[in-house]
């Protein structure tokens, strides 16, 4: 069996992946010893057929997981695999694959698409030829970012898992602090339900609850930590996250959190290359009117190209900590201490 999960949404990739593996657990190999996830960046046609090859004692079945082949940069290598995979009939399998392109999205009127840093571009001939028979596929699906009205239902449902409800004016909240990132959300949901049923005073999530839990305070010292950048004064700014640290703020939720207020810089600071004033960036990017003017401020402290190098970098940080768990406080603080350098 093939599974093709690709799209820009991470997170429901993430999650539907998880349910499979979750689901392959309970019903064919509760030791998981017959789950193999392999990096598609890097890999070899003989490493995915030795796993084809291989078998188990204890297991009739295996379940193997291919992230990024799309960015693999052998020569053929996507149509090696994919004749490879023709030829053994692996649809027919017993065995599961699941191939898993979060870098290919489909854009309207653009077509197909592959992110490439922060660009977009086409898929190249081999890509597309390697897209389709993916898509071919009996179990094939594209996972877009949530529209505004789903990411509503998505908060509503998450905070639901926990026997909590929430009304429309504190979701608006919580997106005016976090933005759509969709990991953020999740993550910071977790950490208001958490406080909610500690308290145990009922089961409505307040204002309150949210601005405790963390998420206000850092968008405030937010601002501090990029005055402190810009300044190139490193000491305050590794001071900043180490108070973070110690208020419970997780180290991968402040990379992101970071890695949002540089993105909404980056926007201000080429908005106001083009002389755009205030009022036309807030109505330009449609953000919470506090985001904006605290950024435009910040955004006068930072050259374009700059911004672009430390987004760069935190994204980094955030893909190789979703895939191997580093160590995000010292690369945290490399990262600060490289800043001056840019």
């Amino acid at each position: 069996m093939i599974i093709f999960f690709y799209g820009e949404n991470d997170f429901k990739i993430n999650q539907k992946t998880q349910e499979l593996q979750d689901k392959f657990i309970r019903e064919v190999d509760n030791s998981g010893n017959n789950i193999f996830k392999l990096e598609g960046e890097k890999i070899k046609l003989e490493e995915i057929s030795g796993q084809i090859g291989s078998g188990s004692l204890f297991c009739n079945k295996k379940m193997i997981i291919i992230s990024n082949l799309i960015r693999n940069k052998q020569k053929n290598i996507l149509n090696n695999i994919s004749d490879y995979l023709k030829k053994n009939k692996i649809e027919e399998s017993n065995d599961i694959f699941i191939f898993i392109e979060k870098n290919i999205k489909t854009k309207g009127a653009k077509g197909l698409l592959k992110m490439v840093g922060e660009r977009e571009n086409p898929l190249n001939k081999e890509e597309k030829d390697f897209y389709n028979f993916l898509t071919k596929q009996k179990f094939s699906q594209e996972f877009k970012n949530f529209n505004q009205i789903e990411l509503i239902s998505f908060i509503k449902n998450e905070f639901n898992n926990y026997n909590l409800k929430i009304d429309n004016k504190e979701i608006q909240l919580i997106l005016a602090l976090l933005g759509n990132d969709t990991w953020n959300i999740y993550t910071e949901i977790k950490k208001i339900a958490h406080f909610k049923l500690s308290q145990k005073p009922d089961n409505k999530i307040n204002s309150q609850d949210i601005e405790k839990m963390g998420s206000g305070i850092f968008t405030e010292n937010i601002f501090n930590f990029t005055d402190a950048v810009s300044a190139k004064n490193i000491k305050l700014a590794l001071k900043i996250l180490e108070e973070q640290y110690s208020a419970g703020s997780e180290p991968d939720y402040i990379v992101s959190m970071l890695l949002r207020q540089f993105k909404i810089l980056l926007q201000i600071r080429e908005l106001l290359d083009l002389n755009f004033n205030s009022q036309r960036i807030l109505a330009n990017l449609k953000l919470h009117p506090f985001v904006v003017n605290k950024g435009i401020n910040q955004a006068k402290n930072f050259e374009a190209k700059k911004i672009k190098k430390i987004i760069n970098e935190l994204a980094r940080i955030e893909k190789i900590n979703r895939q191997s768990q580093i160590d995000i406080k010292i690369n945290i603080n490399l990262l600060i201490n490289k800043i001056n350098k840019y």
